[in-house]
């Protein structure tokens, strides 16, 4: 049943990169949009190799996936924490709703600037504009989490004379874990789209500086070869995590 539903994943995936593909190959054959603007696909796909050979692409490569994991590291710490004390001390859950309702809706590259006079160019600023982005997806998921903590739990462990703190870890903790596993996922793709957004509108590192300078002369071959790598790589992270979700959280169903 399992590798039935697996084979059928594959092929529903495989047809619409397929679909995207023969879209892409018709627009370019009738000249919609010319060729120096949207190279065809297997002129792209050569550049993918070529793109990934290359030390300066790699080192770049390194300091995206390197600000990727600190910033949501730190959204995680940060992210769960504040959800589980906000959500679980009731004269705090109203201000902290009220603070997350107001600054969620801020974008996070409208902040660039402002990151870019508090820490340079370098990855303290990358992180930063990341972690303001993805913080809030894990804090609310981690709310909800503790919401929808069984009340008889914590009754039993409030009649057992455990203090707060045990209770978050052994009681409240592990209710709302699915809930956060959620959050860390959803907010996964969405940090590494931050970090090369930042790095293409005001780095000095990363895969977004280098399509950038492809940009610059005019090799939209190498830009879209970049581009589909990091999607690609984007994809198996949000799969790797969806494959951890399932081994760890396995009282819950994982879309």
């Amino acid at each position: 049943m399992k590798a039935t539903k697996r084979l059928t994943d594959i092929g529903w995936a495989l047809l619409g990169v397929s679909s995207v593909v023969l879209v892409w190959v018709f627009v370019v054959s009738t000249g919609i949009v010319p060729t120096n603007t949207l190279p065809e696909p297997s002129h792209v796909a050569a550049r993918i190799p070529d793109l990934l050979g290359q030390h300066d692409f790699q080192v770049a490569l390194l300091d995206t996936m390197k600000s990727w994991l600190i910033a949501l590291a730190l959204a995680t710490v940060v992210g769960v924490g504040i959800g589980l004390v906000a959500s679980s001390v009731p004269w705090l859950r109203q201000p902290t709703e009220i603070v997350v309702n107001a600054f969620r809706s801020i974008p996070s590259t409208a902040l660039i600037p402002i990151a870019i006079v508090l820490w340079g160019l370098g990855i303290h600023m990358k992180v930063a504009v990341a972690l303001y982005a993805v913080i809030w997806p894990i804090l609310i998921n981690t709310a909800y989490g503790v919401a929808g903590t069984e009340p008889m739990r914590l009754d039993a462990a409030r009649s057992m004379h455990w203090s707060w703190l045990r209770r978050q870890v052994y009681v409240t903790l592990p209710s709302a874990l699915p809930s956060i596993v959620t959050g860390i996922r959803i907010a996964s793709g969405t940090t590494l789209v931050v970090i090369i957004s930042t790095e293409l509108l005001g780095a000095q590192s990363g895969v977004g500086t280098v399509l950038v300078l492809y940009q610059q002369a005019y090799r939209t071959d190498y830009v879209l070869a970049g581009t589909l790598i990091m999607g690609t790589l984007g994809a198996l992270l949000y799969t790797a995590l969806i494959q951890v979700e399932r081994r760890t959280i396995t009282w819950v169903p994982v879309g």
